[in-house]
């Protein structure tokens, strides 16, 4: 893939490991803040439910839109885990939305990720159901379970629960 292809170029010359990291991190900061600037955005907050498979624990903040029967986020996020390490990732996706009280949504994305530990990039997909529940005219509550492929373990799915700050 284009990320190992990256990886291995890090892996060669250790002079310009932390400039190409600060670059990579500076591009998810600047694209997330793009992201939430948006008229139709929302932020959002949220963290994983605890697993009894794994010790991964998800926390990420970013920018979540529906537009008519569209959504379509882009988040930072961050995992710590014993057994895979810190983690910070670029996660974007969108998928269709059934309106109302409770809108309810499907959807894929796909997830650029960096590890703090191994030095080393990744990528991964995954499909997501979820629903948000609004609670207010600005606050929403979110939850949703998102099934990852393409990783280096078989992880089972991740349940998301969140918050949905709109403006």
């Amino acid at each position: 893939m284009l990320l190992d292809k990256f990886a291995s170029l890090l892996s060669r010359d250790n002079r310009y490991k932390s400039l190409i990291s600060f670059l990579f991190f500076f591009f998810l900061l600047s694209a997330v803040t793009t992201a939430s600037a948006l008229n139709q955005s929302n932020l959002r907050i949220e963290k994983s439910k605890p697993s009894e498979l794994n010790d991964m624990v998800i926390r990420s903040i970013g920018a979540f839109s529906f537009d008519r029967d569209k959504q379509a986020h882009i988040d930072l996020v961050h995992t710590e885990s014993l057994l895979l390490g810190n983690k910070l990732a670029l996660d974007f996706g969108g998928g269709y939305v059934i309106s109302g009280p409770i809108s309810l949504f499907v959807g894929v994305g796909v997830s650029l990720e960096y590890s703090f530990d191994i030095d080393d990039f990744n990528d991964k997909y995954y499909a997501e159901a979820g629903a948000t529940y609004d609670v207010t005219n600005e606050i929403s509550v979110t939850a949703r379970q998102l099934h990852y492929f393409h990783q280096p373990l078989d992880l089972e799915e991740v349940i998301m629960i969140g918050i949905l700050f709109r403006h």
